[in-house]
This record gives C-alpha cells, sequence and structure tokens, in this order.
C-alpha cells in the first residue's frame, strides 16, 4: 500500500509542474461538467475543484475486478493527499444501470470510500468515450485542465 501512495505522490510532483505550466505548445483541455453523485445530489467540476490544486478523476465500473481492488487504495490516497491540496474524485462508467448503482455503493462502503463519485452524464460522455481501459485516471488543475 505504501508502494502504491509513493508512486502516486511521484507522478503528482511529476504532473503538477506541467499541468501548472502556461503553454508549452499544445492547447489544453479543460474538463469541465455538472452531473449528479450516486445520491442524485447536482454536483459541478467547479464544486470538486474548488481548494485542490490537482484533483485525481478515477473511471471505474463495478463490473471490473481491478477497479474494485484500488478503491480502498484510492481512498487512502484521497486522506493522504488532502492535506496537500489534492482530492480524487470517481466517475461511475456504469451509473446507467440503477443495480450498478445500488452495487457501487456497497462496494465503496465496503471499501472506504471517503470521496465522492459520480454518475456518467452528457457532459461526461465525450470523454468517457475515448476511455477504453478501466480503470482510468487523469489528474486537472483547479480550473479543470488536464
Amino acid at each position: 500500500m505504501k508502494k502504491f501512495i509513493c508512486i502516486i505522490l511521484a507522478l503528482l510532483l511529476a504532473i503538477c509542474p506541467m499541468a501548472l505550466a502556461e503553454g508549452g505548445g499544445k492547447e489544453a483541455y479543460t474538463f469541465t461538467f455538472a452531473t449528479m453523485d450516486l445520491d442524485g445530489n447536482i454536483v459541478t467540476s467547479t464544486e470538486i475543484y474548488a481548494g485542490n490544486k490537482i484533483t485525481m478523476i478515477n473511471f471505474w465500473a463495478t463490473w471490473c475486478p481491478p477497479c474494485v481492488g484500488e478503491l480502498a487504495e484510492l481512498a487512502e490516497v484521497h486522506t493522504q493527499l488532502q492535506e496537500a491540496g489534492c482530492g480524487v474524485v470517481g466517475i461511475l462508467m456504469d451509473s446507467y444501470d440503477p443495480e450498478a448503482v445500488r452495487t457501487a455503493k456497497a462496494l465503496m462502503a465496503q471499501n472506504g470510500t471517503n470521496y465522492p463519485v459520480l454518475a456518467l452524464s452528457e457532459d461526461l460522455y465525450p470523454l468517457a468515450q475515448v476511455i477504453s481501459v478501466i480503470p482510468t485516471t487523469a489528474f486537472v488543475d483547479s480550473s479543470g485542465t488536464l
């Protein structure tokens, strides 16, 4: 577990300067959205990113064993990185299925998930369509720039 956290911290240290740098010859993509959490509350990217220098966005599904296997580790990462101004958010790729949402809530409770998990929405479909493998993790800065 400590090895996983060290790897995440190393990635953040490597990515933070790139995410916060301006220009670089490439056009930045800003990831903004409005969706619901798994309890049906409306959530926006502005709310999710507020207070975070960097936010880790984890795309997962209930039918994916590696996704489920990392829930507890991501909860620990979230706890440890909050003090450094970093947050974690999950996007449930199979949230269109009510049974998957019930399963996700049970899995989250079993694994101590302490970060927000959001439903896939129209705003998130364009990004979800380019994800070919899950779990997939992306990092964004406080304005949602990948």
